[in-house]
């Protein structure tokens, strides 16, 4: 259960983005049908207001245009920041007896892309235990970490699968490609200086979004077999797009899932706000020298 919450928390950090119509009724002020001049200034500000409303409409991209602009975007920057809250309800049951458990884990993560250099904080509370906070610095073939004052090296058989996966999950634009295959349970709205993504999913989308997305973040036989045992009840996500510069600005993802395994039922609730920030601004990210002595 642990490596499934791992691997769809770093999937979703890949990290890591209207017009409206007014139909009233105007019968009571129909004028005559001799008074022509009231007739014309009716249908000149129909006309405005038609004009206007498709002006609004097309201001708004399609999804696809959105997706191409962003991929453009997003292909072309070399860093970033991301920040993100991930909130988890959990509730175990085994026979008669159950279990509730709430996890909280904040996490910051400064990234460059090539060569692959990430800085990350994360700190993870569960009621009754002492809040853990771990540092990481990955590159692109080590991973060192820090818990409490000690500084320790991933074990090289781990490294090779732990860093894929980062690779994989590391794109912001990679994440937006997942829409298309929900496009129709997808709608795109504005929010301020954002285009904003609106996809809520249910039924088989959800599972097929899932696969999709667990398959991109380099995910093993056992993760997928233990997709397979998944009830995915529901997924939103939201995917916020800057209007000028088409980079990511942040995303909000809530789900519900349950499954059963070896005997026991696991729910989970969990609600995710991400945030983009530092658009090539992360200029240096070097590992200290103690966490190298680690690795001899």
């Amino acid at each position: 259960m642990k490596k499934w919450t791992t691997l769809i928390i770093g999937a979703l950090l890949s990290i890591s983005l209207a017009a409206c119509g007014n139909d009233t009724d105007n019968s009571a002020a129909t004028p005559p049908a001799n008074n022509e001049s009231t007739n014309e200034a009716t249908n000149e500000a129909t006309n405005e207001g038609t004009a206007t409303e498709q002006q609004e409409t097309a201001a708004i991209p399609t999804l696809d245009e959105l997706i191409n602009k962003t991929n453009e975007a997003t292909k072309a920057m070399k860093s970033f920041t991301t920040d993100a809250n991930i909130d988890q309800v959990l509730k175990l049951e085994a026979g008669e007896q159950s279990q509730d458990q709430e996890v909280k884990t904040s996490l910051k993560m400064d990234i460059i892309k090539d060569p692959m250099m990430i800085y990350q904080e994360m700190k993870v509370e569960m009621a009754g235990q002492e809040a853990q906070n771990v540092k990481q610095y990955i590159t692109s073939d080590n991973i060192y970490s820090q818990v409490g004052d000690q500084w320790v090296t991933i074990p090289e058989d781990q490294t090779k699968e732990l860093i894929e996966q980062m690779q994989a999950s590391m794109n912001p634009e990679a994440e937006l490609e997942q829409f298309k295959k929900i496009a129709e349970d997808t709608k795109i709205t504005e929010e301020g200086d954002n285009y904003v993504i609106n996809a809520d999913v249910s039924g088989d989308n959800v599972k097929e979004l899932a696969k999709s997305v667990m398959e991109q973040n380099g995910s093993d036989a056992q993760t997928q077999a233990m997709l397979e045992q998944m009830n995915i009840t529901s997924m939103k996500m939201k995917y916020m797009v800057n209007k000028e510069t088409y980079l990511p600005a942040a995303t909000d993802v809530t789900m519900v899932m349950e499954m059963e395994q070896n005997g026991q039922k696991v729910t989970m609730d969990m609600k995710m706000n991400s945030t983009f920030s530092n658009h090539d601004q992360v200029e240096e990210i070097k590992v200290p020298q103690e966490a190298l002595d680690s690795a001899k």
